[in-house]
């Protein structure tokens, strides 16, 4: 459904001894306090079991990102010149050195020139130079966050121990929606610019402008297929029939009324399209051999990309269903089934042409079939297993879910098939290829715009500052942390061990 990213780190950062203003006195200090609040806030979700209270906490970091942006926008201009306040208020900055942050990078792959010195799967920081370095990685920390919100808005709606009502569901997948396409804004931002400035910073995967124009592609993939799921009663009446709480079917059945299946297996596509677009930028980046993107979210956006398709071969069998071609709405949910590793044929299919083949030949189908299972679940992401719970997601990338859904409607038009029908299944190994054309639901949204400080917090910026008490361990225990690879340094010796190959 939606990637649950791991959100980073940063270190410690006196903006005032790098630089100073003389027409704001106080805006240095100002920034390194909204900056230390943003740290302390990153470090206390580092360290919160998954689950929901990281959930609940990623409002604090929302808040703690909103509110230091606009400091960094104000300093930006100002060393470039730029007035800010309707064009009224000139902000004159004066660098007494280049800005030095460190900040971890969580999606970079461990390569010799990014090398990760940190125990287990943490990821080392990486210390970049100039207001751009800093602006970047906190944007990019702002799309992770928006990205999580979806994520658990939706898991914690959908999944509930209470079903949800349909007022419900469609508010958690509106609000979701809202997320995705503001994180898609953040990170297309990134794709073009990089900064305010138009000054790519230093080359890590993270900020690669692939990087950011694959993770907006992916975002609009995910907020597609949530257009989807917002009305799919196929998916919530599968998960209701699995909820060990819900007590509704001792009213009443589950009513599934007929869905506009054309108009949903097209914006399937049209996700399947994005999501692959996503994998194909994810895979570019590590192909100059710099480092690459860790392989845990391009195996998510390879396998969204598949639940994509396998849910538009749905919906196409859907239609066909409702229009008494049972046999050919079987086809297309076996295609589905092929598009997302399952072995297909029901239950009495499979157990019938097992009892024809005798031997290595069984064996080796079984082992074929198994592997390819193993090999999707892997790559469709990992559980949320912060919580346990009767009622499961299951992967992030919702393979498992859109296999309950085929497997249910499978089931049921078989047996309405051979009992009443009785018409001919058509092969399904060629519907795949004849997909029409993706549509899309969302208009382009509108280019995303750093947030400035107000007329109000300029004016009290002009006041000298105050003391300033906030130090390297003013906050939360920096013990966990690993020292930081300089990029710069990492891309010398990387050249400078090329020169003898």
């Amino acid at each position: 459904m939606v990637y649950a990213f791991t959100l980073p780190t940063t270190s410690h950062l006196s903006i005032q001894t790098f630089l100073s203003s003389s027409t704001h006195p106080s805006l240095p200090q100002a920034a390194s306090t909204a900056r230390h609040a943003l740290r302390v806030a990153l470090k206390a979700h580092k360290r919160l079991p998954r689950g929901s209270q990281q959930d609940a906490h990623l409002t604090t970091v929302l808040n703690a990102l909103n509110d230091y942006l606009p400091y960094l926008l104000a300093i930006s201009d100002g060393l470039n010149g730029i007035t800010i306040g309707n064009n009224t208020e000139e902000v004159e900055i004066t660098l007494h050195s280049e800005l030095e942050s460190e900040w971890r990078a969580t999606l970079s792959s461990t390569t010799p020139s990014l090398p990760i010195k940190g125990k287990g799967t943490s990821a080392d920081r990486v210390r970049g130079r100039g207001i751009d370095f800093e602006i970047a990685f906190t944007l990019t920390t702002l799309g992770y966050v928006l990205s999580n919100m979806a994520h658990s808005t939706v898991v914690r709606t959908l999944y509930a121990s209470k079903t949800p009502t349909l007022e419900q569901r469609t508010a958690s997948v509106q609000t979701a929606t809202k997320y995705l396409l503001q994180a898609s804004t953040v990170h297309t931002f990134l794709s073009i610019s990089s900064s305010p400035s138009g000054t790519a910073p230093i080359s890590v995967p993270d900020l690669d402008p692939a990087t950011q124009s694959a993770l907006s592609s992916l975002a609009l993939a995910e907020a597609t297929l949530l257009a989807v799921l917002k009305d799919d009663s196929y998916v919530a009446t599968c998960i209701q029939s699995r909820n060990p709480n819900d007590k509704d079917w001792m009213v009443r059945a589950a009513e599934i009324p007929k869905v506009r299946a054309m108009l949903f297996a097209r914006l399937c596509v049209r996700a399947a399209e994005y999501a692959e677009q996503a994998t194909a930028g994810l895979g570019m980046v590590g192909a100059q051999g710099k480092g690459g993107v860790e392989d845990d979210l391009v195996k998510y956006a390879r396998v969204l990309g598949r639940v994509a398709r396998a849910r538009a071969c749905r919906f196409f069998g859907v239609d066909a269903e409702l229009a008494g071609k049972v046999g050919e709405g079987i086809a297309w949910l076996r295609a589905a089934k092929s598009a997302l590793g399952l072995r297909i044929g029901p239950p009495s299919v499979m157990e019938g042409s097992t009892k024809r083949e005798r031997g290595f030949s069984r064996l080796k189908r079984e082992w074929s079939e198994r592997r390819e299972e193993r090999k999707m679940e892997k790559d469709a992401g990992s559980r949320d297993r912060g919580e346990k719970s009767e009622l499961d997601p299951g992967d992030n990338a919702g393979r498992e879910e859109e296999g309950r859904v085929i497997e249910m409607l499978e089931t049921k038009w078989v047996r309405m098939n051979d009992t009443i029908n009785t018409q001919l299944v058509p092969q399904s190994t060629d519907l795949l290829k004849n997909l029409p054309s993706g549509r899309d639901i969302h208009s382009p949204p509108g280019p995303y715009k750093l947030p400035a400080l107000d007329e109000e917090e300029l004016v009290r910026m002009r006041a000298p500052p105050g003391d300033d008490d906030i130090g390297p361990g003013s906050d939360l225990d920096d013990s966990d942390e690993e020292p930081a690879a300089d990029v710069r340094d990492t891309d010398k010796r990387a050249e400078h061990e090329s020169a003898y190959y």
